[in-house]
């Protein structure tokens, strides 16, 4: 019990709430709604990767693993292709190897060292993200993929996002503001045509987006503040 309490000395009110709420409306979603225990499963680790991501915190990776195996498993079922082969090939690799690069780049306290992006950094991001959602989007087609422009659109964007989580830019949060958003417009195209399971993933996908951007401003504060302690040490040394 200690070790679960000191876990959180370093949380706000407001985050732990946040974090209460977000466990708390995906149970009961998943309740109202009548889906299966794997659907809970599903949402919890979602949502607790991201919220624990937010905070800067190593455990919402290994939380991120379970969730691509248990979503590639969902979206298999509705020939979303794209999510589950960035899910399965991509995600859970960049997940285990960001377990070890943050390990490597922490602070005596278990502060991540985040960073932020130069402008351009941003624009080159941005234009190869373009050409590589066009390719991709072909390549889906010819899969005969279901909504392969959109699918294209959510899986390239969130490659790119988790490299630049791999690499503890601030910015990657952006990128999953844009990846949960079209997720939110793509599973409502897939619960309109009658997959009525696909409700909980949108509330799901709702809660990532805010998440995103509360992601955003801790990694950017955080950032400064680390960036301010190394700056202090070389002035000291």
């Amino acid at each position: 019990m200690d070790k679960i309490k000191n876990y959180f000395t370093d949380w706000t009110m407001f985050e732990k709430l946040w974090l209460i709420t977000v466990c708390t409306i995906m149970t009961v979603i998943w309740y109202l709604n009548g889906d299966t225990l794997f659907l809970l499963a599903l949402t919890l680790t979602g949502s607790l990767n991201l919220v624990l991501g937010a905070k800067g915190k190593i455990a919402g990776l290994y939380f991120a693993i379970i969730n691509c195996l248990l979503y590639s498993y969902q979206c298999m079922g509705v020939k979303l292709y794209g999510e589950v082969m960035y899910n399965m090939l991509f995600s859970i690799p960049v997940s285990a190897i960001a377990i070890y690069l943050w390990n490597k780049n922490k602070d005596d306290d278990g502060t991540i060292r985040f960073k932020v992006m130069s402008g351009k950094l941003i624009v080159l991001s941005f234009a190869g993200t373009l050409v590589c959602v066009f390719l991709y989007a072909k390549v889906l087609n010819l899969l005969g993929g279901n909504l392969a422009f959109m699918d294209s659109l959510t899986t390239v964007v969130s490659v790119v996002a988790s490299i630049l989580y791999l690499m503890r830019f601030s910015e990657q949060w952006l990128m999953w503001v844009g990846v949960n958003a079209l997720s939110i417009v793509m599973w409502i195209m897939v619960y309109v045509s009658g997959d009525k399971s696909a409700l909980i993933i949108i509330v799901m996908k709702l809660t990532n987006l805010l998440n995103s951007l509360y992601g955003y401003y801790n990694w950017k504060k955080i950032a400064g503040q680390t960036n301010l302690k190394v700056k202090n040490f070389t002035e000291a040394s």
